[in-house]
């Protein structure tokens, strides 16, 4: 399909066309003028009048009787020719501008139709309906198509960012009312003598006060890192190391859910990278593992180093990603199954700080179906200079 005129070339042609259009008209009309004269010349004149015009206009002098005729016929005459000249280049001249503004005007309107919709689509946007687009009209300039399709791209951004702030936030609310309501219930308790103070009581409060500063800290961490204010202490890091102390502190809940850890290829590999953020990506996708893929009974954990990227891969046996779900398991709150509450799902921020971090270090982490049944997750970090 051949794409529409620019707007530069569209009034180029326009004016281009209008003024060709006005000398035409104007030389056409002088012409007609001519015309009239001379037939009305022909009319008027004598036949001593009409013999020295042929002679003159044969190169020949007129006879003398012939020439004063004419001289005389020309005094009456003259001022008649002045008068319908002029006259009538001041009515061509006339019509020929009017026209060109109704023409001019015409394609102003068309313009402006557009430029108005946006204005009015903007105030519209302005006044939080995201919902509202410009329909694209036909026979427009390149770049007034440009700028509808801007503004509705603009406009749908808006709207999904809205329609996320909106989830977002019913999702922080919901994810920090459990451990609210659990705190609230226990401490009315005790003050009103239910429960007794004992340790086992104040443990389960910690646990829920730790829940919450999970949940806050996770936030804040996703936060700064989609403003790019997340601050980071890159220096040399071995990825085969921090595997094996996360590793170390978390197999005795491996262990208590009967899984086996595989981890034994792991050599030294040396990223660009902040080693506190990096435990913090393996202990959120380790945890992801350990809460869908118990029933699996394993779990492989792997090291590689290829040209200018490391990576660590998690593979394990258990259900999998639903299909076409490897890409969401990264938003915010997202869980594969909507039934799950924050106990037996999470809070569904673990991934999404994994992203997060990832993305920060100038990396990636994907996530995929592993053949034969499980989930693999592989994080990627810019290789450390040598």
């Amino acid at each position: 399909m051949k794409p529409p005129p620019t707007l530069a070339r569209r009034l180029g042609l326009a004016i281009g066309g209008a003024l060709t259009a006005a000398v035409i008209f104007v030389a056409g009309g002088s012409a007609g003028f001519d015309l009239l004269l001379q037939r009305d010349l022909e009319a008027r004149a004598s036949p001593e009048v009409a013999r020295a015009v042929k002679e003159l206009n044969n190169d020949r002098l007129p006879a003398s009787e012939d020439l004063l005729a004419l001289i005389e016929f020309s005094k009456g005459w003259e001022p008649r020719v002045m008068a319908v000249g002029y006259g009538g280049l001041a009515l061509l001249s006339t019509i020929a501008i009017a026209l060109g503004v109704m023409f001019g005007g015409r394609v102003a309107r068309q313009l402006a139709t557009s430029v108005n919709a946006v204005a009015a689509g903007a105030r519209r946007i302005a006044a939080g309906d995201f919902t509202h687009r410009i329909t694209d009209q036909p026979r427009q300039a390149r770049e007034i198509q440009s700028l509808i399709s801007s503004f509705n791209s603009q406009a749908e951004a808006l709207e999904r960012s809205d329609r996320q702030l909106r989830f977002h936030t019913a999702s922080v609310a919901h994810e920090l009312r459990t451990p609210l309501t659990v705190l609230r219930g226990y401490i009315h308790g005790a003050l009103d003598g239910v429960f007794p103070r004992d340790d086992d009581h104040m443990r389960a409060l910690l646990t829920q006060v730790e829940d919450l500063s999970r949940i806050i800290d996770d936030l804040r961490t996703v936060s700064l890192a989609s403003s790019g204010a997340l601050s980071l202490q890159v220096a040399r890091c071995d990825l085969a190391a921090e595997v094996r102390s996360v590793l170390d502190v978390t197999r005795p809940q491996f262990a208590l859910a009967a899984m086996v850890v595989d981890a034994q290829a792991l050599p030294a590999t040396f990223v660009h990278a902040d080693p506190a953020r990096v435990r913090q990506m393996l202990r959120a996708v380790l945890d992801n593992a350990l809460r869908y893929a118990a029933d699996g009974g394993s779990l492989t954990v792997t090291t590689e180093r290829l040209d200018g990227v490391s990576l660590v891969r998690v593979c394990d046996r258990g259900p999998g990603f639903p299909r076409d779900a490897e890409d969401l398991v990264f938003e915010r709150f997202w869980r594969a199954d909507l039934s799950r509450t924050r106990a037996t799902g999470g809070s569904g921020l673990g991934l999404s700080v994994v992203k997060a971090l990832a993305d920060a270090h100038g990396g990636c982490v994907q996530a995929k179906n592993r053949d034969g049944g499980g989930a693999v997750i592989e994080l990627t970090f810019p290789n450390q200079p040598d």
